[in-house]
Formats: C-alpha cells, sequence, structure tokens
C-alpha cells in the first residue's frame, strides 16, 4: 500500500505518521485490496483536520474529522473508515451467503445436455387459473389476441389442457395422459 501524506498549513510529526501507518495496516488485513491511501491533514486556528481517502479496484472510502489533535483526529478518521470497511465486507459476504441459499436451490440454469451445450433457462414463470370452459371458448380467447396460449380445464372432462397458437397460424391442443 502506497501512503501519501499531505499538509495544509502544518507539519506533520513522525508518531502521526507512525500511528497512520499502523493504523493502515490493521485496516489492510480487514480489506485486502487497498492500493493507496492518501492523508491530508490541515490547521486552522485550533482545530486540526484529519482526512483520508483509501483507494481499492472499485472502492473508494473516504471519511474526514476535526478536533483539537493531529493525533487524535487522525485516529478518528481511520476508526470510520474500519467501520466503513466493515460494512463492505458484510455486503459482500451477505450477497455470497444469497448467492449459495440460491445456488442449492435445483435449477436448469447452470444444466447442459447431452452434447454439452448449455441447456434451455426458465427466465419467468407465471401462474394461471385453469377457468372451466371449452376447447372452442378457448379459441375465441386466442383469437381476442389477449395471449397466444390458454390454460384452462376442460368442462366436460374437468381435466387440464392448453390451447395455443403454432407458427403456422393453426391452433394446438395439449391434452396430458393420464
Amino acid at each position: 500500500m502506497r501512503i501519501e501524506y499531505t499538509a495544509r498549513h502544518a507539519e506533520i510529526p513522525e508518531g502521526v505518521r507512525a500511528l497512520a501507518e499502523r493504523r493502515l495496516g490493521k485496516l489492510a488485513k480487514l480489506l485486502p485490496g487497498i492500493t493507496d491511501a492518501h492523508i491530508v491533514v490541515a490547521s486552522d486556528k485550533h482545530r486540526q483536520i484529519a482526512e483520508v481517502s483509501l483507494h481499492s479496484p472499485g472502492l473508494t472510502l473516504t471519511a474526514a474529522r476535526e478536533s483539537g489533535d493531529v493525533g487524535a483526529s487522525l485516529a478518528m478518521v481511520i476508526d470510520k473508515l474500519a467501520k466503513q470497511a466493515e460494512r463492505h465486507v458484510g455486503k459482500l459476504r451477505g450477497r455470497k451467503r444469497i448467492a449459495k441459499q440460491g445456488a442449492s436451490k435445483p435449477s436448469l440454469a447452470g444444466s447442459r445436455d447431452a452434447g454439452g451445450e448449455p441447456s434451455a433457462r426458465i427466465i419467468r414463470s407465471r401462474r394461471f387459473v385453469a377457468k372451466p370452459m371449452t376447447p372452442d371458448e378457448a379459441a375465441l380467447g386466442i383469437g381476442a389476441g389477449e395471449s397466444s396460449f390458454v390454460v384452462f380445464r376442460d368442462a366436460a372432462t374437468e381435466r387440464i389442457q392448453v390451447l395455443y397458437r403454432r407458427k403456422d397460424g393453426n391452433l394446438g391442443l395439449i391434452e396430458p395422459e393420464g
């Protein structure tokens, strides 16, 4: 990790630099991808302001604090950054936990067919109420242009059937056996 110091109207004592490096080393263990740290120390009458920016691929954390002492300001800033880093790591762990829970459910998303090529995935599922009607009434529903298929319960046999529009313009009827 590369640490850059900038002082505005102030000097940065060696004790403060050592404190910053020690605390940032502990923070680097929590968030191992940190590449750069930029520490800005400013003095304005009785206020000592410390601002720290941490950069890593895909993440930038920034915090600023002021107090009467440079070391105290810097310690508070790094504590604030540690909380931000913990929150970020917690979010990442939560996403992984959700992904693992989703992966434990059986799905066709990553399955492959016999040829080794990826098979079709289920993108969206819908629920239909199977209303009792005749196939002719279902054909009128498709003819009205509402949908390209109708799921219905045959009024005569009480069995679920699907009527769909074929590519050639005709209607197909799916009747389950059994």
